[in-house]
């Protein structure tokens, strides 16, 4: 990265985003790539100037880089940008404006996966208030934003609260929206949440826990489509749903990352060809146990 602007570090960004390898639910391999470490500790030395520099122009700029560097584990560059977006939106919209209310939950959810919960929390909160003014309380906004706090409570071990705020969710394992096709992105969040719901109504804390902390593939999606790193996500998640006998949503999930990397990189290609075989191993699977 040779100058502190916006366009050079999106379009570095976006490469080295294409060109990385996904390790299981936590993120990438940073230490094992040198290049990939070399171009987080060269952002590191401009970001500082691009904070700074950033004006509401740039709320979408600060975001995309947020999201990037979160989904590297590399939270403290990740909280920079996320910081100046949400004081940029309160200042510009206020800090009861839903625009707003997205920032903070953006940062919110950099905390959760940080696990530090009282500051998500905090923030959590926050958007609670602007949701339930904005739309009530059955709102499915403010549901799940109940159902967020649960589980920031149910991760800092505070049972009670979690449960409280899990009640007034009102959500429950009858919420079933599909998540089929690459196409169905504004269901995800929701879809997702049910999962972890019906986890949560199990007494499966971890388990909702770990479902939920991958709503951020939505975000991701939405920030850098038609990258790699969301298509290698939606590979974990279906893993991930696996390892936890969700077998008709980890065959979807599949199927979302297949698609997507068939566009990206086509069938011939050693990632698509590993994605297939794990959704064709599952999909054996599920009809052995049928018959």
């Amino acid at each position: 990265m040779t100058e502190a602007s916006f366009a050079s570090a999106l379009a570095n960004t976006g490469q080295m985003m294409n060109g990385a390898y996904m390790q299981p639910a936590s993120g990438f391999a940073v230490a094992d790539q040198p290049e990939i470490m070399a171009f987080f500790q060269d952002l590191g030395r401009v970001s500082p100037t691009l904070v700074q520099e950033a004006t509401i122009a740039d709320l979408a700029n600060l975001h995309r880089m947020g999201v990037a560097c979160r989904l590297f584990g590399q939270f403290e560059l990740a909280e920079g940008f996320y910081k100046k977006a949400l004081q940029l939106a309160e200042q510009s919209m206020g800090a009861a404006g839903l625009e707003t209310a997205t920032h903070r939950n953006f940062l919110a959810g950099l905390y959760f996966m940080w696990r530090r919960f009282d500051e998500n929390i905090a923030l959590i909160a926050q958007s609670l208030q602007v949701y339930s003014a904005a739309f009530g309380a059955d709102h499915i906004y403010t549901r799940l934003t109940h159902f967020a706090l649960a589980l920031a409570y149910a991760g800092k071990g505070d049972s009670l609260s979690s449960r409280q705020q899990y009640n007034l969710s009102a959500l429950n394992s009858q919420v079933q929206l599909e998540a089929r096709s690459q196409d169905r992105w504004s269901t995800f969040t929701t879809k997702l949440s049910g999962l972890a719901a019906t986890k949560f109504e199990q007494g499966r804390y971890d388990q909702a826990v770990e479902l939920f902390r991958h709503c951020v593939i939505h975000e991701a999606n939405e920030a850098w489509p038609g990258s790699l790193v969301v298509a290698q996500s939606l590979t974990n998640l279906a893993v991930l749903c696996r390892s936890q006998s969700l077998d008709h949503e980890a065959l979807e999930f599949y199927k979302m990352a297949l698609n997507m990397k068939k566009e990206l990189c086509g069938e011939s290609n050693p990632e698509y060809q590993s994605t297939l075989r794990q959704y064709q191993d599952l999909q054996g699977a599920v009809a052995k146990r049928a018959n």
